[in-house]
C-alpha cells in the first residue's frame, strides 16, 4: 500500500486529498453535528498525516506550528500587516462612497476578545486545510505558480455558497483568489504557516470589528449608516483590489522578520 501511493503523482494526491475534504463536507451536511472548523481541522490533518507517512515526513514537515521565535515574530508582523491593509481599504471605501460613520462609544472588550480568539482558530484552520499538505506538495513538485494557480480555486469556492448569483460567486472567487496568492506568497517567503495565518488573522479581525459597509451589529469598533448613494461594485470592490495588490508586490520585494535565517 505504502509503495502503491507512493508512486501517485502529486497532483493526484491532492486531487484526492480535496475529494476526501470534498465528502466531509457532503458528511456534514447530512450530520450537522459534523459541521464545523475543527470536524474540518480533523479530517485535514489525518490526511495529511496519511500522505506525508508515506513519503516518510512527518506533520511538522508542514511548518504548522512556531518552531523557533522567528515565527512568532512572523506571526506578529502579519497580525499588524493584516489588521493595516483592512484599515486602510476601508478609509479608501468610506472616503469614496462618502457614507456617514461614527465611533462605537460602548465598546465590549470581551466580545472583541471573543472575535479575536474566533478569527484566529478560523484563519488557521483554513491556512493548515489549503496551505498545508495540498500546496506544499505541489510548491515542492511544480514550483510556485502551479501551487497558487491550483489552490486558487478550491480555496475561492470554499466561500462560495449555493444562494449566490453566478456574478456574486465570480467577485468571490476573484477576491478569494487574490487573498490566496498573497498567503501562498508569505507561505513561500517564511516555509510556515504563521505569516500567511497572522494575515488573514489581522483581516479577518478587523473585518469584523470595521464594517466597510452598513447592517453592521451594535458591537462593532464603527457604524456604517445604511443608504449611500456611493455604493457599488467598483467602490466595495476596487479598494480591496489595490490594496491587496499592494500587499503583494510588498511581500515580494522585502524581507520579513526571521526570512533571512529561512533561507540559512
Amino acid at each position: 500500500m505504502k509503495a502503491f501511493i507512493q508512486k501517485l503523482a502529486v497532483w493526484l494526491k491532492v486531487l484526492i486529498y480535496f475529494l476526501i475534504m470534498w465528502l466531509a463536507t457532503v458528511i456534514a451536511g447530512i450530520v450537522p453535528a459534523l459541521n464545523g472548523l475543527f470536524y474540518f481541522f480533523a479530517v485535514s490533518l489525518l490526511i495529511s498525516w496519511f500522505l506525508l507517512r508515506n513519503d516518510n515526513l512527518g506533520l511538522s514537515s508542514l511548518g504548522y506550528y512556531p518552531q523557533a521565535r522567528r515565527h512568532w515574530m512572523q506571526l506578529l508582523f502579519g497580525l499588524i500587516l493584516g489588521c493595516l491593509m483592512l484599515i486602510i481599504t476601508a478609509i479608501i471605501t468610506l472616503a469614496l462612497t462618502k457614507a456617514e460613520w461614527y465611533f462605537n462609544t460602548r465598546i465590549d472588550p470581551i466580545y472583541i476578545l471573543i472575535t479575536f480568539l474566533m478569527c484566529t482558530c478560523s484563519t488557521y484552520i483554513r491556512e493548515f486545510v489549503f496551505r498545508g499538505y495540498p500546496f506544499q506538495a505541489l510548491l515542492k513538485k511544480y514550483g510556485a505558480q502551479v501551487a497558487q494557480l491550483a489552490i486558487v480555486v478550491p480555496f475561492g469556492l470554499m466561500h462560495v455558497n449555493r444562494s449566490m448569483s453566478l456574478q456574486d460567486a465570480g467577485t468571490v472567487i476573484l477576491t478569494t483568489g487574490l487573498g490566496s496568492i498573497l498567503f501562498g506568497l508569505a507561505y513561500i517567503k517564511t516555509k510556515n504557516l504563521m505569516l500567511p495565518t497572522g494575515i488573514h488573522t489581522g483581516w479577518n479581525f478587523l473585518q469584523a470589528l470595521i464594517p466597510r459597509t452598513s447592517g453592521a451589529g451594535p458591537k462593532t469598533l464603527i457604524t456604517v449608516s445604511g443608504g449611500q448613494p456611493g455604493y457599488g461594485s467598483a467602490t466595495i470592490l476596487l479598494p480591496y483590489l489595490v490594496i491587496v495588490s499592494i500587499a503583494i508586490l510588498l511581500l515580494l520585494f522585502i524581507n520579513v522578520p526571521g526570512q533571512r535565517d529561512t533561507k540559512k
